[in-house]
């Protein structure tokens, strides 16, 4: 007689699979901490999905990740935008730069959120976290240049900017993980762009002086 599998069981599993990668990271959860998480037997897993690989690109699908890149590089382009035509911070802030779409992308998708940019070590997403300071990066450079703005590698200005996204990567990774309702993570994340587009509405200024 053929296995029956249901749904409701099928969203536990997954469910407590984000849980457990985004807790201990993809190379050190194991199929029984997922059970664990989603309140199953162990073998019950294996019901559903043949090994954690399976696992782990059914909770954490393609769509997900290349969704936040996509809605990432909107944002950045209309702050870009929003600068270059001689807007400083509240410029930036009064943007209708597509912050409430990403905002509501984060909170949506949380844990997957926090497994991309920090716990993904040994699955194909290995590199997401560098990638979305890159992107970060990649864009505000070429804003700059095309206001005239020469930012060489390995400058000063090249320095700073890579490491306030790789603070944005690790603040954006620990508000969302660290949970709370969605009006206290809706709060914090503001809280933070508030902070970061000041800063960085200063430093693009500043290097685009050079």
């Amino acid at each position: 007689m053929p296995q029956v599998l249901k749904d409701g069981v099928r969203r536990r599993i997954l469910q407590g699979a984000l849980r457990a990668f985004a807790a201990d990271g993809y190379e050190r959860t194991t199929m029984a901490s997922v059970a664990a998480q989603a309140g199953v037997g162990p073998a019950s897993i294996y019901r559903y999905y043949p090994g954690k690989e399976a696992l782990f690109a059914a909770a954490v699908p393609r769509a997900v990740a290349d969704g936040l890149l996509r809605i990432l590089r909107r944002r950045v382009a209309a702050l870009a935008a929003a600068v270059g035509a001689g807007g400083g911070a509240a410029a930036m802030a009064g943007a209708d730069d597509g912050g409430q779409a990403i905002l509501r992308f984060w909170l949506d998708h949380r844990l997957e959120v926090v497994i991309l940019l920090d716990r993904a070590a040994g699955t194909p997403y290995a590199g997401f976290g560098e990638r979305f300071v890159e992107t970060l990066l990649g864009l505000t450079l070429d804003s700059l240049r095309r206001r005239g703005a020469r930012v060489q590698a390995g400058s000063p200005g090249h320095l700073v900017l890579r490491q306030v996204f790789v603070n944005t990567r690790r603040a954006l990774t620990a508000i969302l993980e660290a949970g709370g309702d969605e009006a206290a993570v809706r709060e914090a994340i503001e809280a933070f762009w508030s902070y970061q587009l000041a800063g960085l509405s200063a430093l693009t200024a500043r290097l685009a002086r050079r």
